[in-house]
């Protein structure tokens, strides 16, 4: 690979990184950040500092509102899709990208578009 592509493929990597936690972070401050951590929003650098609170959302998954949950099992399938698959299957929607995301408004639609344009894996 010539080396001005290298390095293209490298500030695009690095633009994604930055993109990616944008939105996560704008998705965290959506749902709460008590169901995210270690660290806070403000001052997280990497999604890692933000990750999913399995025990939390597990506890309160089912008093959130029919988009809530729909969003969170699509913000947690970036972390981990099984434990995305299995919030999926205890809300009352199609088990698919378009069943969790079709009923969300314009806001967590977009979050999630920007999550998945720049998606690269969460470790």
């Amino acid at each position: 690979m010539h080396r001005d592509n290298v390095l293209n493929v490298l500030q695009q990597s690095e633009e994604k990184r930055t993109r990616f936690l944008r939105a996560w972070k704008h998705g965290v401050d959506f749902l709460g950040p008590r169901f995210f951590g270690p660290g806070a929003p403000e001052t997280a650098r990497a999604k890692e500092e933000l990750q999913p609170l399995k025990d939390m959302i597990n506890a309160s998954f089912a008093e959130e509102s029919e988009g809530e949950e729909q969003f969170m099992a699509a913000m947690v399938s970036f972390f981990d899709p099984a434990w995305g698959e299995e919030l999926a299957s205890r809300i009352e929607c199609h088990k698919s990208l378009c069943g969790l995301t079709f009923d969300l408004d314009h806001e967590c639609t977009e979050i999630v578009c920007e999550l998945l344009i720049n998606y690269e894996g969460w470790q």
